[in-house]
């Protein structure tokens, strides 16, 4: 590991000293320096990384940044938009749940038992859930995206960077106002509004909105079912800002959104493929590829299956419809979405002169409800359903120095934040119709459905620090220090409370779950800390806070867990040092965390009920430049993260679908290089790219579970006496147990003795790459302002992004292995004046088809989502 550390830093060394080598030209770099624009000089762009408004080139961290001008013209609409342009940033989605990568580290577990690692901020106030992240941009100032743990002055879930989006404000003294309508492919309509109104010379009033449709790129061919990805969403935001003298102001906004349609389908929408050991029959990971079926449970026909080089002597699924096509699908049943968000943010800030008090408050009340089509085909077996509820609260108090005469620049604050979540996740299964023979055969329902009702509480509370210290002319020392508490309440229910019963003694009846079940009463969740009433016999035993039915004590309806507290300091140390005014190098370590949490303790979930937190450090070097009279700007980073704990999403089978749990890795690394670069030579041409490097891998990850089919017994007639591993019978005479090919697999110690779990096998996985993490990420991009005189302005830009090959799950197999690609998008823009412009666009102009998301789910089964198909559009943008 240390070779690699300094093979790392030596790269990075080099790229940065060539860099500030460069031949620089002096220039006022003052905050309110304007670059002359006969020169086509670059302008500044303010950023508030270190939570104070500076230039985004004195900053000493990797952030890239956007202003309204760039978001508009480079199309930028949303945060999936900012993959390729960021270096380093990938963008996963499944359904409408944002999944973000940077340097490593990826937002994995959306459920309300965990938090994101990507954090997600609007105008300073973080926003709890993924889905939040999906939002369309409307009427914003800027978007800011700070790569690596920003441990200290952001904290608790920025573990691998934030993405900070700033609205718009109101504007004293000014009448302003803008209207951008959209049209596009698949039916495409969107309109985005905004007004400022001065409504006196201390007081100003900006509304915004925003209102979209369409059709939905993912078209379904079954008329009993809808297509995927349309969009049916409002928006409208009003913000008051009130500044009664020079020192106080005070901003208050309230938002409101909705989104509906049929969404995107939560676990993937397309079936990719799975294993098969051909000899056996059976599912084996990793054994021999087969695209062409669909195994979801249920899934049956009545035809024999032919595996590659077998015959056909059972029935193993249905054939997947279109294979291979992520923009086809044949499912049956009418999917919905049904979104809100309401929001209420207050910053305000007084000015004691040389000393600023600040604060941040939030407000946030969000509620999701998602369905889809369980089986993945034409047939009626299954469907699932979600509905997300969180309540969020959030205070941050401030105190900033602001006397720019002052070698001391400082930041004390401290920071509460509530968050009531509710999660209800149902899987009913329907009297079977299997749709893809003729005639149709119609069978009985696929066993009972599952229900899972998750609510969590956390509490987290900080107090940080960092200050700024100009040791010298252009030589400052960095230190700051966070010290976070995060306290965690978790409980969970099944329906057995509610269903009907059966037999004596009662035994409730999981073929009744419906996506009607419910409410389940307060007392199927059991009491904190009480004695259980629970008296079944599997591993593991019944703990306090467990609750059984009083009719039948072995049949489990829920449980309160016992309160968990997470406490961590982390900290940032940095030096940087202005080696002209146009030449910045700085170096940084600093530190980051994500606080564990629970699993729901049903089925194997309750052999890990719990997970820890994981931690970064990282170590940073970078250089930030301009030369040439202001008309390039390079900017590059070289860095090094230690991960430990890395916490990773399982599915595991749960009857006919699966339930998602948290666990922890052992040990990981990410090092890498980044660079950006940009160029206007002349007035109206600007040209620019940025690369990225990753080298991520697990360095310790043993005894992991593969997604199904670790291993399998074979028939062995050599076989003539029981094989024994550690005093554990793993298979009797006359067979052999098979290992998922090409890994180091085994039993698990502590699994298969007496008094102990059932015997469980996992791999090392250790040396594999971290899911979502190409080895080379980048984009080249060109724009050029043709004056036409009195006919006003044309700009063509392009922009190509290109992404090595990546893997989507951590066993790093050969189906979940997205290959590298290359997408070009395309913009001309007629500017008649300067408050009117039309743009037409056309995005991944070649078409590639790329995957965003893998998980594999029942079945063993390999489910996909597809980032978007080629799209087409035309923009109208008035300003007034």
């Amino acid at each position: 590991m240390a070779g690699q550390f300094k093979s790392a830093f030596a790269v990075g060394v080099s790229i940065i000293a060539m860099g500030v080598a460069l031949p620089a030209h002096a220039q006022d770099s003052g905050a309110g320096a304007e670059p002359a624009a006969d020169t086509g000089g670059i302008n500044e762009i303010i950023v508030t990384s270190q939570r104070r408004e500076e230039n985004l080139q004195d900053v000493p961290i990797s952030v890239s940044a956007f202003t309204a001008d760039q978001v508009l013209a480079r199309g930028i609409t949303d945060v999936g938009r900012l993959e390729g342009i960021v270096p380093g940033f990938t963008f996963g989605r499944s359904g409408q749940d944002a999944r973000p990568s940077i340097r490593g580290v990826r937002t994995e577990n959306v459920g309300v038992n965990g938090d994101t690692t990507i954090g997600f901020f609007i105008d300073g106030v973080y926003q709890s859930r993924a889905t939040q992240a999906t939002a369309g941009f409307v009427d914003v100032e800027r978007v800011e995206v700070q790569r690596g743990p920003q441990g200290t002055l952001y904290g608790r879930n920025t573990f691998g960077g934030n993405i900070a989006i700033s609205t718009a404000q109101p504007v004293l003294g000014e009448m302003l106002g803008g209207l951008d309508v959209t049209v596009g492919e698949y039916g495409r309509f969107r309109t985005d509004a905004f007004v400022n109104l001065p409504v006196s010379d201390t007081l100003a009033v900006r509304v915004a909105g925003s209102l979209e449709k369409s059709d939905g790129w993912v078209k379904n061919v079954n008329p009993l079912g809808n297509n995927l990805f349309d969009d049916d969403s409002k928006y409208l935001r009003a913000t008051v800002l009130w500044e009664p003298n020079d020192q106080f102001s005070a901003a208050i906004k309230l938002d409101y959104s909705t989104r509906g349609g049929a969404g995107g389908s939560a676990f993937g929408y397309k079936i990719i493929g799975s294993y098969f050991d051909v000899g056996s029959r059976q599912q084996l990971y990793n054994g021999t590829p087969v695209l062409n079926l669909n195994t979801r449970g249920g899934n049956r026909d009545g035809v024999n299956d032919a595996l590659p080089g077998g015959t056909a002597t059972s029935d193993l699924g249905v054939p997947v419809f279109a294979p291979g096509d992520g923009y086809t699908i044949d499912t049956d049943q009418k999917t919905i979405l049904d979104l809100e968000n309401k929001a209420i943010t207050a910053n305000l800030a007084y000015d004691f002169g040389g000393i600023t008090l600040r604060s941040i408050t939030g407000y946030t009340d969000f509620g999701a409800i998602r369905t889809q089509d369980s089986d993945f085909s034409g047939n009626q077996i299954a469907i699932d359903y979600q509905d997300t509820r969180a309540e969020t609260f959030s205070q941050e108090i401030q105190l900033l120095s602001s006397d720019t005469t002052s070698r001391l620049d400082w930041v004390v604050g401290a920071y509460y934040f509530h968050d009531e979540l509710t999660g209800v996740f149902i899987n009913q299964q329907l009297p079977r119709i299997i749709r893809n023979v003729t005639p149709n055969l119609t069978l009985p329902q696929n066993g009972g459905g599952f229900f899972d009702e998750q609510r969590a509480t956390t509490e987290s509370l900080a107090f940080y620090g960092q200050a700024t210290y100009e040791v010298v002319d252009n030589l400052r020392v960095t230190a700051g220090i966070r010290w976070t508490e995060d306290t965690k309440d978790f409980a969970f229910a099944n329906a057995n409370a509610v269903l009907p019963t059966a037999g004596t003694p009662p035994v409730p009846q999981g073929t009744q779950i419906t996506l009607n079940t419910g409410p389940i009463p307060d007392s199927a969740f059991g009491a904190q800390g009480a004695a259980t009433n629970c008296t079944y016999t599997s591993f593991p035993p019944p703990r306090p806070g467990f609750q059984c039915l009083a009719a039948n004590t072995t049949v489990l309806t829920g449980a309160t867990y016992d309160t968990a507290k997470f406490d961590k300091v982390t900290w940032r140390l940095a030096v940087d040092y202005d080696v002209t005014p146009d030449n910045l190098l700085y170096a940084s370590v600093s530190t980051g965390f994500r606080s564990g949490g629970f699993n729901s303790g049903q089925g194997p979930a309750a052999l890990q009920p719990t997970f820890d937190p994981e931690e970064v450090t990282a170590y940073e070097i970078g250089s930030k430049n301009r030369f040439f009279d202001n008309t390039v700007q390079l900017n590059l980073a070289a860095f090094y993260n230690r991960y430990s704990g890395l916490q990773e999403q399982r599915q595991v089978p749960q009857g006919g679908t699966t339930l998602s749990i948290i666990e922890n890795s052992g040990r990981a690394r990410a090092y890498g290089a980044e660079a950006e670069l940009l160029w206007r030579p002349v007035t109206g041409l600007e040209i620019g790219a940025n690369v990225a490097y990753l080298n991520a891998k697990y360095t310790e990850y043993d005894q992991v579970p593969a997604p199904f089919g670790t291993s399998i017994l074979v028939t062995d007639a050599t076989q003539t006496a029981p094989t024994i591993v550690n005093g554990v019978q793993i298979a009797a005479a006359g067979q052999r147990r098979v290992f998922a090919p090409g890994y180091d697999c085994g039993l698990i110690p502590g699994t298969g003795g007496t008094g102990q779990p059932a015997a469980a096998f996992g791999c090392d996985i250790s040396g594999n790459s971290i899911p979502h993490s190409p080895d080379w990420t980048g984009a080249v991009f060109a724009g050029y302002d043709i004056d036409l005189g009195s006919l006003g302005t044309l700009t063509p830009f392009a922009i190509m992004t290109f992404s090595s090959s990546f893997f989507g799950q951590p066993f790093n197999s050969v189906l979940e292995q997205q290959p590298s690609f290359q997408k070009v998008d395309l913009r001309l823009t007629y500017a008649p004046t300067d408050f009117i412009s039309i743009q037409a666009f056309v995005n991944n102009v070649t078409d590639e088809r790329t995957i965003n998301r893998f998980v594999w789910g029942g079945g063993g089964a390999l489910q996909a989502s597809f980032a978007p198909p080629r799209q087409w559009g035309a923009l109208l943008s008035i300003r007034f």
